[in-house]
């Protein structure tokens, strides 16, 4: 059992580390090609790219590893691989919405986060939302299936992918402007999830052509997977909203700070592209323990085996804390070592330190979710995910518009709503874990 989540975990890992190496490689080249206005482009379009991701794929996904794992748990393959195809059929109208409603709308979504200049980025992003949506049911079967490998080389393919592609584009572009350059970075990511998806599927149906006979409860399975992913859907929503929230709340607290336009939109660069490039490393690596320990947890759950889930929980807390404490030290004391290797640019570095703490809490945070949730207490999640959002707005609110604070309020901001929302999940999983999570899930 241990081997098996440390080996998964450390095979997401690799290709993880792969990905965000060739992601830098491909973020540190174009700082220099579009600059701060154009990564705040980039980062805007890629913002409402994600939180159209999180309306189309956050549920369904989860749904599909947890209960496939249940199946292959009771040794019924043929089970697991109806739940792959209904949930692929779901997937795919659905991306197809997502995609057009991003295109459609995406004036609409560039004003929202006040900035017009992102609406040809917007839609260069868009197809991805139907390709991601297109390989998330046979990735999800793989890791109900606690086989992690053809989710690394997907992840190592459109990483690729997308730096080739991206500063490709972006190159040829620039010429138009800044606003076609980051267009042409942003379409990379495109090109690099197509890719990934074809590989997917590919690789989904060799893998599980020896099972000719499906379970042909159709019906059954379906509620199944739209049971188990409303509540992750809804909080996925809830997310996003308070993301892009977040996002325009920044970026109209600093015009209230007494900023210029131009100025608001440097510091958000700078805030968003160097300091929270940074920052989402250590947690984009270890966000892989909780991808890895979601099948095995709802395998033991399935079965009704708690010691199993408690011997998990406590290998995988231990692993996620220590990791974490050890990088955000590292940010903390090596900063602008860090920005000044990958960007050549240090001024960033004060929002980084202020900010580190919070690595350690999202670390934790990550895991602790992925348990409940495989347990079936999503909706203790979303408990702890509306805190932390709630609390990062206040400082958005309140302290990002203070003209002697400014931009260092989000990063402040992002300390304490993050060691918030940790400690409420620790509390959530006490009690989900000692008490079987009846006594306080039966009163949210």
């Amino acid at each position: 059992m241990k081997s098996s989540f440390v080996r998964g975990a450390v095979i997401l890992m690799a290709a993880n580390a792969v990905s965000k190496i060739l992601g830098a490689f491909l973020k540190v080249p174009l700082t220099y090609i579009i600059h701060e206005e154009g990564m705040a482009i980039y980062n805007t379009a890629f913002s409402v790219y994600a939180m159209m991701l999180s309306f189309v794929v956050s549920g369904i996904p989860f749904a599909v590893t947890k209960l496939t794992a249940a199946e292959n748990a009771r040794k019924n393959e043929g089970g697991a691989k109806s739940i792959v195809m209904y949930a692929s059929v779901i997937l795919t109208v659905i991306g197809i919405i997502g995609t057009v409603v991003m295109w459609i709308g995406a004036k609409f979504f560039a004003l929202a986060m006040k900035e017009p200049n992102a609406v040809i980025a917007i839609r260069a992003i868009a197809p991805s939302v139907l390709f991601v949506a297109l390989g998330a049911a046979a990735k999800s079967g793989f890791q109900g299936a606690n086989n992690m490998v053809p989710t690394a080389l997907s992840q190592f393919i459109e990483a690729l992918i997308k730096l080739a592609a991206g500063y490709y584009f972006a190159v040829r572009l620039v010429k138009l402007g800044t606003e076609w350059a980051a267009a042409g970075a942003v379409a990379g990511v495109s090109a690099g999830e197509a890719v990934a998806t074809a590989m997917l599927v590919l690789g989904y149906c060799i893998s599980y052509r020896r099972i000719r006979r499906l379970d042909g409860q159709r019906s059954e399975y379906t509620r199944d997977i739209m049971t188990t992913a409303a509540p992750m859907i809804f909080m996925a929503a809830a997310g996003a909203a308070i993301s892009v929230l977040d996002t325009s709340v920044i970026r109209a607290s600093l015009l209230r700070s007494g900023l210029t336009n131009d100025e608001a939109r440097y510091l958000y660069g700078a805030y968003t592209g160097y300091a929270m490039t940074v920052l989402n490393l250590p947690s984009g690596f270890l966000a892989t323990f909780g991808v890895s320990i979601v099948p095995l947890v709802s395998a033991a759950a399935a079965v009704g085996n708690m010691d199993r889930v408690k011997s998990l929980t406590r290998k995988g807390l231990c692993i996620s804390a220590s990791l974490g404490l050890l990088s955000a030290a590292v940010i903390a004391l090596g900063g602008n070592i860090i920005l000044d290797i990958l960007f050549r640019n240090t001024a960033s570095g004060l929002i980084l330190r202020l900010a580190a703490p919070s690595v350690a809490f999202i670390c934790i945070m990550q895991l602790s979710s992925a348990i409940l949730q495989a347990m079936g207490h999503a909706n203790l999640t979303f408990i702890s995910m509306l805190v932390t959002g709630g609390v990062k707005l206040l400082f958005a609110v309140l302290a990002v518009s203070r003209p002697n604070i400014n931009i260092y309020g989000a990063a402040l901001g992002q300390d304490f709503a993050y060691m918030a929302g940790m400690m409420l999940n620790m509390l959530f999983l006490f009690y989900a874990q000692n008490h079987n999570g009846l006594e306080i899930s039966d009163k949210i």
